[in-house]
C-alpha cells in the first residue's frame, strides 16, 4: 500500500473524524441518506466533493459509464443498489452523474491497436454495449456536422439513457407516482467545475 493512502488515513483520523465524533457515533446505529447517485468509477469524479455532502447524505453506487442496466436484465450490483435505495433506504432524490472525458464512452469509438490486442476487456467490452444506443444517437446527430463534440454528446446521451431505464423499474415508477421520489441526471465538466442538469421540458442539459 503507497505510504499516501495512510497518511491521507491518518489526517482524516486526526483532523476530520476527531471533529465530527458526535456524528460518526450517530452514524453508527444506521444510515439514512437523502439521496442516491450512481456515478462513474472514475477517480476523477467525487460525489462527495462536488456536493460539499457530509457521511451519510449520499448512497453511492458506481460502475463503469454510469450505467443503469434494464430492469430486465440478470439482477447485478447496481440494480441491487438501487433496489435497496428506493424500497429500504427510501431515499427522496435519484441522481444520474455523469461528466466529461468519459473513458467509457470514449471507449465505445475505440478500436484496438496492434499493441493492445492481447488486452483483455472481455467484461468492459460487454457492459459498454448497454450504451450503444447512446452512440449511436450521437453518430446520427454529428453525421453533417462534425464541428459538433460527439464525445459530450455521446456523454449526455448515456445520462438520458440511464433515466430512460429507471422508468423500467416497477418500483421507481411507483415512488414516482406517489410523489416520493425525485429522478435527476447530470454532467459534471472535469475541467471547468461546471455542473449541468438535464431539463425535462426541454430536453436539454443546463448549467446549474
Amino acid at each position: 500500500m503507497k505510504k499516501i493512502h495512510l497518511d491521507g488515513y491518518k489526517k482524516f483520523k486526526k483532523e476530520y473524524f476527531k471533529d465530527n465524533k458526535k456524528l460518526f457515533k450517530e452514524l453508527e446505529m444506521g444510515q439514512n441518506p437523502h439521496s442516491m447517485i450512481i456515478t462513474c468509477s472514475d477517480s476523477r469524479v467525487l460525489p462527495v466533493k462536488i456536493l460539499s455532502a457530509t457521511p451519510g447524505e449520499l448512497f453511492i453506487a458506481r460502475n463503469i459509464g454510469n450505467i443503469v442496466p434494464p430492469y430486465e436484465l440478470t439482477k447485478g450490483a447496481t440494480q441491487s443498489a438501487i433496489e435497496y435505495a428506493v424500497n429500504v433506504l427510501h431515499v427522496e432524490s435519484l441522481i444520474i452523474l455523469g461528466h466529461s472525458s468519459c473513458g467509457a464512452c470514449s471507449h465505445l469509438y475505440h478500436e484496438k491497436t496492434e499493441d493492445e490486442e492481447h488486452t483483455e476487456l472481455s467484461h468492459v467490452d460487454e457492459w459498454l454495449t448497454l450504451a450503444y444506443p447512446a452512440k449511436h444517437d450521437a453518430m446520427l446527430e454529428c453525421l453533417n456536422n462534425p464541428e459538433k463534440n460527439r464525445e459530450e454528446i455521446t456523454e449526455k446521451n448515456n445520462i438520458q439513457l440511464s433515466l430512460q431505464r429507471l422508468m423500467t423499474y416497477p418500483y421507481i415508477v411507483e415512488a414516482l407516482e406517489k410523489g416520493k421520489i425525485e429522478i435527476h441526471g447530470w454532467w459534471y465538466n472535469l475541467g471547468t467545475g461546471a455542473l449541468e442538469s438535464y431539463d425535462y421540458e426541454d430536453r436539454t442539459f443546463k448549467k446549474v
